[in-house]
């Protein structure tokens, strides 16, 4: 009976003991599991901050850029429609100058055409006018504006000649015979001349070809001495009765 009591004891005891040891490595891989968990649970918040930190920071971002792309897109709108309008300015611009291009070539051909008519005293006024006039080989390098200047300057002095009475004094070849003569031009319609005498004079107008027609008429001398004494105001402006012909081309 004894030795059956200590067999239980002792098989009870054993038995025990793998209860407990079973129990400590369940306890001891619980407790492992638990700090495996609790580290990754904590990593994980630690993860999620970084996470929700960048979204925030890549939606600050995402609108920023936004922004940008949004005020590139009004500034290239904005800059298309510049372009646009510069576009329509500069077409109207160069359909200006071709109209403006042509205008001038035909101001210049006709003033090369008529200035073959033009009396000598108003051709050497405007002679460096008459110079910058292109020729076909020049137009191409010189500006338009250039040319309209020099027309307005050409025409600007034919108004003026032709508004007033003008004085020259030079050499007149008439009738084969050459004379330092005072000449008035009364515009471009006459002009009457007398030389240094007194005694030799005449008068001239347009030519129905070029240049123009000088007649002698020593029967006017006097009453052109007196004309050029009123020019000059040496006397006292009167009525003279004066030879003249209307020409017509």
């Amino acid at each position: 009976m004894a030795a059956a009591a200590t067999l239980s004891i002792s098989f009870t005891y054993s038995v025990s003991a793998d209860v407990v040891k079973d129990t400590q490595n369940v306890l001891s891989e619980w407790i492992s599991l638990e700090k495996q968990i609790s580290e990754e649970k904590f990593a994980w918040v630690e993860q999620k901050e970084v996470i929700e930190n960048s979204i925030e920071f890549m939606e600050t971002e995402i609108a920023s850029l936004k922004d940008i792309i949004k005020t590139a897109e009004e500034t290239a709108s904005a800059g298309e429609k510049k372009r646009a309008e510069l576009d329509e300015k500069k077409e109207n611009l160069d359909e200006a100058t071709k109209v403006m291009t042509a205008a001038v070539e035909t101001y210049e051909s006709q003033i090369k055409e008529q200035a073959l008519t033009w009396p000598d005293a108003f051709r050497k006024s405007i002679a460096t006018f008459l110079k910058r006039i292109p020729s076909e080989e020049q137009k191409e390098t010189t500006p338009i504006t250039i040319r309209l200047q020099n027309v307005v300057a050409i025409m600007s002095q034919f108004e003026k000649f032709q508004s007033v009475v003008t004085k020259d004094t030079g050499i007149q070849d008439v009738g084969g015979e050459s004379r330092e003569v005072t000449t008035l031009y009364f515009g471009f319609a006459y002009a009457y001349f007398v030389d240094g005498t007194g005694e030799y004079a005449g008068y001239g107008h347009p030519s129905t070809g070029e240049g123009w027609d000088w007649k002698p008429e020593p029967a006017i001398a006097e009453k052109v001495s007196q004309l050029v004494a009123i020019y000059d105001r040496s006397v006292d402006a009167s009525f003279l009765g004066m030879p003249a012909k209307i020409v017509t081309p």
